[in-house]
């Protein structure tokens, strides 16, 4: 059986995209990785812990050193509430068209794990050699290629 093919990717920031809100290190790869998913996907989210105000701080700093593409600064941000990152949250979306990105299984919403993609954390030395986003990609790019 074909899952539907996800129209909306949920993409976490800490430990996924970058270290952490405080040191901001962008993971290797960033910019390619946020490249290709827009190529991939017809909507790019930010589904994060971090609030709104900071993550458009950090979002534009990305941007600004050129770890980002332009889009970033302004990709739509969900905001939601509660212990999980229920994907109902996102305006617009049905769960099943949506595939998160994250590399904390806490935050998965009962129910909703077929819609998770685990990606490696993040962590320090933050390892300049760090392959998590190709991974990761390239588990996206088969999921929009079969589904």
């Amino acid at each position: 059986m074909k899952i539907q093919r996800p129209k909306v990717l949920a993409l976490d920031l800490e430990g996924t995209l970058i270290s952490n809100a405080m040191s901001q290190i962008p993971r290797p790869g960033l910019f390619d990785f946020l490249s290709r998913c827009q190529e991939l996907f017809p909507r790019v989210v930010m589904f994060t812990t971090v609030k709104e105000p900071l993550f458009r701080d950090i979002a534009a700093l990305l941007v600004a050193e050129g770890a980002a593409p332009a889009w970033f600064g302004d990709v739509e941000y969900v905001a939601w509430h509660g212990e999980t990152k229920d994907l109902n949250f996102v305006p617009s979306a049905d769960p099943s068209e949506v595939i998160l990105v994250d590399d904390f299984e806490k935050y998965v919403h009962p129910g909703q794990a077929s819609r998770w993609l685990q990606i490696d954390y993040f962590d320090y030395p933050y390892d300049d050699t760090d392959e998590g986003l190709a991974k990761t990609l390239g588990r996206l790019e088969i999921l929009a290629r079969e589904a």
